[in-house]
């Protein structure tokens, strides 16, 4: 039998450190980012109907709900958007409820940014919280979670 006896060796990647100035202008350029998303989203009318906001910016009919009546995982996202941004936030969870946390999170980018932007206060503790695959899990979830919201909502189960 081959025994192969390995030293555990502890490797370090260095990457170069932005400069004060290029973590500001980075943390702007988010913020400026973050703020056009949330500006389309306060140009847009919310949908009635709870989806179909997304036509008004030149966007065709959910395929999913025409070849099959099944709304599709981001049906209601746009619209949760402009309601979210409007305070309405009761209208804009009936809409997809994920669309209303990530507009949420999205107004906390903005903010953050240029906070950053301006101070140079780093948010980097809240961005390691959790790691990599917990977020992707919690993510995914929450995702299939307000899908199956919305395809209940859709058929007239809630």
């Amino acid at each position: 039998m081959l025994v192969v006896e390995c030293e555990e060796v502890k490797v370090e990647i260095g990457m170069p450190a932005k400069s004060e100035c290029a973590r500001r202008l980075h943390a702007l350029g988010v913020s400026i980012a973050s703020l056009a998303l949330l500006s389309i989203a306060l140009l847009v009318t919310p949908s009635a109907d709870g989806i179909g906001t997304h036509t008004q910016l030149g966007l065709p009919v959910c395929g999913w709900i025409l070849a099959a009546d099944l709304p599709c995982p981001t049906c209601g996202m746009t619209t949760a958007w402009s309601h979210t941004i409007r305070g309405e936030l009761p209208s804009a969870f009936i809409a997809q409820p994920l669309g209303m946390l990530l507009a949420i999170a999205t107004i906390f980018v903005a903010i953050g940014g240029l906070i950053t932007a301006m101070t140079g206060y780093s948010f980097k503790a809240f961005l390691y919280i959790y790691t990599p695959s917990k977020v992707f899990i919690i993510v995914g979830a929450l995702t299939l979670a307000s899908w199956g919201f919305k395809i209940f909502l859709h058929r007239g189960v809630l």
